[in-house]
C-alpha cells in the first residue's frame, strides 16, 4: 500500500494537469462547380460537370456511389461550350453531368477553352488548356510472372520521348468491370465499366539519353483472365502537377467522385482540371497470355 498511494497521487496529478479539449470549428469550403474532361476514341470530347462535396461525405467514400449522392453532385441541363481552333461548339448532354461533342477540331498545340453554366444557380466556370501531339506506344505486351507464391499480371511497354524541351505523360491501366452502376467519364469498354487500377506519371527524366523508356509494370487488382485497357497520353505540365498531387495522396484519381479542393486547378471559379489529350489505347485479353 505504501507504494500504491504515491502512484495514485501521481496519476491524479497528471490528470489534473491535462489541458481541456479545444473545440475547433473548421468551416467547410464553399461548394463550387467541378470540371473534368477526356478525349475518347473516335475524337469525341467529353466534359464532366459536377458539384464539389466534403471529403467526409459518406456518399463519396463508398466503392459504389449511391444514386442519391450522384443526383446531388451531377449537374443536369448545363450550358457547356468549347472554343477551339475551328470555332465554338455547344456540347450536348449524354446524361446529367456528362456532356460531349463530336465537332471539336483537334489540332496539335491548339488552344481550347471550356465554359460551363449551371442554369439552376447561375454559377459559371471556365478553363483553358492546350492539345499536345499524341504519344504512341512503341510496343506494349502483357505477361505473367510469379511473385512470391502467386502469379501476377504485368505490362511491358516502350516509349519514345518527344524531342521538345519538356514533356510529360500519363500511363493508365483499366480493368473491365461488371459494375455498370458506376459513373465515369471514360468509354474504353462501355459507360460505367471502366475501373481504373493504376496510373504512372512520366517525365523527361525517366527516359534514357536516347529518349527511350522501357518499363515493366505490375497490374494490381487485375485477374489473370480479365480484359484490360492500357493508355498513354501526352499531357501538359499543369495536368502532370494535378495528377502528381493525387499520387502523393496515395489515391487513384477519379475526377468525378474525387474531392478536388486540395489539388491544383486551371478552372476559374471552380475546381478540377480541364485537359485535352488524345490517348493511345490498347486492349488485351489476359487469358490469351
Amino acid at each position: 500500500m505504501k507504494y500504491f498511494f504515491p502512484f495514485l497521487i501521481t496519476v491524479f496529478t497528471s490528470m489534473s494537469c491535462r489541458p481541456k479539449p479545444i473545440d475547433i470549428d473548421v468551416k467547410p469550403a464553399a461548394e463550387k462547380l467541378v470540371i473534368c474532361s477526356q478525349i475518347v476514341p473516335n475524337s469525341i470530347m467529353v466534359v464532366g460537370l459536377t458539384r464539389s462535396f466534403s471529403p467526409l461525405d459518406p456518399g463519396g467514400n463508398q466503392d459504389t456511389m449511391p444514386a442519391s449522392f450522384l443526383n446531388r453532385i451531377l449537374v443536369p441541363n448545363a450550358i457547356v461550350t468549347v472554343t477551339h481552333p475551328g470555332g465554338t461548339d455547344t456540347l450536348y448532354m449524354l446524361t446529367p453531368g456528362l456532356y460531349a461533342s463530336v465537332n471539336v477540331l483537334l489540332e496539335n498545340y491548339g488552344t481550347y477553352i471550356v465554359h460551363a453554366k449551371d442554369p439552376s444557380t447561375g454559377e459559371t466556370v471556365s478553363a483553358t488548356t492546350e492539345l499536345l501531339p499524341q504519344e504512341h506506344f512503341d510496343s506494349i505486351q502483357p505477361f505473367k510472372r510469379l511473385v512470391g507464391n502467386d502469379t501476377a499480371a504485368f505490362i511491358h511497354y516502350e516509349l519514345t520521348d518527344f524531342p521538345s524541351s519538356e514533356d510529360y505523360y500519363v500511363a493508365c491501366y483499366y480493368r473491365k468491370s461488371q459494375d455498370t452502376s458506376a459513373f465515369d467519364i471514360n468509354n474504353y469498354f462501355s459507360r460505367g465499366t471502366n475501373e481504373l487500377n493504376g496510373f504512372d506519371l512520366i517525365s523527361d527524366a525517366d527516359f534514357d539519353q536516347n529518349g527511350k523508356l522501357k518499363r515493366d509494370q505490375q497490374l494490381f487488382g487485375v485477374g489473370l483472365t480479365d480484359t484490360i485497357a492500357c493508355t498513354i497520353a501526352h499531357i501538359t505540365q499543369g495536368y502532370y502537377e494535378f495528377l502528381t498531387a493525387y499520387k502523393r495522396s496515395s489515391s487513384l484519381f477519379n475526377q468525378l467522385s474525387g474531392e478536388p479542393i486540395n489539388y491544383p486547378t486551371n478552372v476559374q471559379g471552380g475546381y478540377g482540371y480541364f485537359n485535352a489529350q488524345i490517348p493511345d489505347v490498347r486492349y488485351f485479353f489476359l487469358r490469351n497470355y
